[in-house]
C-alpha cells in the first residue's frame, strides 16, 4: 500500500461525503445519500491483504467519524465490518460486480446498525436513523457501486491496493 496516497484519497472522500455536493445525489425528503466510505471499505477489504484491509477499515471509520456528528461509533463499526469482510473474502471469492454489490449491501446494514446502536449508548438524541433509512442507504450504495466501480478501482490501484510487487501474488492468498 502507498499510505500517503491512501490518506489523500481518504481526505478527498471525507470532504466529499460531508460537503453539500452529496446533496445532489440525495433522494427523497429524508436526504438519503450514498455512503462513499462504505464503497471504499468493501473495495479495500476485498482487494488488500488482511493486514492492510484491517488498517484501512479503521482509518475509514475514523474519517467517517470526523465527517459525522459523533466521534467513536463509526471507527468501531467500520473496523469490525472490515475485519469480517476481509475474512469472508478468504472463504468466498468476491470478484464479480454483483457479489461486491451484495457485500456492500450487507456491510452497509451491519455498519449502520452497529453505529446507530453505539451512538444510542453515547448520545441517545443523535441516534435518529431508523430501519428504513439504513436499508435505503445500503441499497443506494450497492446500486451506485455498479456506476462507480471503475473510478474507485482506479483510485484503489493508485493507492496500491491489489497490486502485488514483483508480479507475484502473496503466499497467503
Amino acid at each position: 500500500m502507498r499510505w500517503l496516497r491512501f490518506i489523500l484519497l481518504l481526505l478527498f472522500i471525507a470532504v466529499l461525503q460531508s460537503s453539500t455536493v452529496m446533496n445532489i445525489f440525495a433522494l427523497t425528503d429524508r436526504h438519503i445519500k450514498p455512503n462513499m466510505f462504505l464503497l471504499l471499505l468493501v473495495y479495500f477489504a476485498i482487494n488488500c491483504d488482511s493486514y492492510n484491509a484491517i488498517i484501512t477499515s479503521f482509518a475509514l471509520g475514523f474519517a467517517a467519524d470526523l465527517a459525522g456528528s459523533v466521534m467513536g461509533p463509526h471507527i468501531i463499526s467500520y473496523g469490525l465490518t472490515g475485519v469480517a469482510v476481509a475474512y469472508v473474502r478468504n472463504i468466498i471469492l468476491m470478484k464479480k460486480t454483483g457479489q461486491q454489490a451484495a457485500a456492500i449491501f450487507a456491510a452497509g446494514i451491519f455498519v449502520e446498525l452497529i453505529a446507530v446502536l453505539l451512538t444510542g449508548f453515547k448520545a441517545s438524541g443523535l441516534a435518529k436513523a431508523d430501519g428504513m433509512e439504513i436499508f435505503a442507504v445500503a441499497v443506494y450504495s450497492a446500486i451506485l457501486w455498479f456506476m462507480l466501480k471503475w473510478p474507485l478501482t482506479a483510485a484503489g490501484k493508485w493507492t496500491g491496493a491489489g497490486v502485488f510487487h514483483f508480479g507475484a501474488r502473496q503466499a497467503g492468498r
